[in-house]
């Protein structure tokens, strides 16, 4: 039978351990799970605070890019209607210069000419009066187509080459008529009825000619 004391001091002891286990679990609790206090509200209030100032920052730095960029678009296009109106100008004065180009190209040689109109009202003149003298009168027309071709040929105008016996060429030359005859080598020009010119190399006129071709053998 066991001592009735020893047995109430092993519940004492066993009260006292269950006692010092409550106490060290909630101890643990308490260090593992942090209070809920003002210090968590203020972390919070803290990052929605900054979010709101990046926020006003982006909003601003947008706001200036937008400006910046209609200020670019505005110069834009005053310097493109600025440009466009300078070329339409241009344009104008360019149509102006081309029309006065063409109206007033043969100035040159009509200052020229004027020189052989003056000659020939001189002859004129001279064959209408009754002494008039026929050879002086000759000369003096002569004299005046001399001056008048050379005058031509300082504006660019050549006489084509077209004498009797020159080599046919169809580049300088149109044959109206092709003749045969042993006279001539073949195809060379025999007459001409009207001479040909150029101008700067350039062929405004074939000379018109006769042709010469080789006797058919019967």
């Amino acid at each position: 039978m066991k001592n009735m004391n020893n047995t109430k001091y092993e519940d004492d002891a066993l009260l006292e351990v269950d006692s010092d286990e409550s106490d060290d679990s909630g101890s643990f609790m308490s260090e593992c799970i942090p209070e809920e206090d003002g210090d968590m509200g203020s972390i919070d209030g803290g990052n929605d605070s900054a979010a709101g100032q990046d926020g006003t920052q982006a909003s601003g730095s947008l706001a200036g890019e937008n400006a910046a960029l209609l200020k670019r678009v505005e110069d834009l296009t005053s310097a493109y209607l600025t440009l466009a109106a300078d070329f339409e100008n241009y344009k104008k004065r360019n149509q102006k210069h081309m029309e006065d180009v063409k109206k007033f190209a043969g100035e040159p040689i009509m200052i020229d000419m004027i020189e052989v109109a003056d000659n020939f009202e001189r002859a004129i003149a001279s064959a209408e009066k009754e002494t008039a003298d026929k050879e002086s009168l000759m000369e003096g027309v002569k004299n005046t187509y001399r001056q008048f071709m050379t005058l031509l040929g300082k504006h660019g105008l050549s006489r084509v080459p077209s004498e009797p016996g020159t080599e046919f060429d169809p580049h300088l030359h149109e044959s109206v008529a092709q003749v045969p005859t042993t006279d001539y080598p073949d195809e060379t020009i025999m007459n001409v009825f009207k001479p040909g010119y150029t101008l700067n190399t350039k062929v405004i006129r074939p000379a018109t000619v006769t042709v010469s071709t080789y006797p058919d053998e019967d």
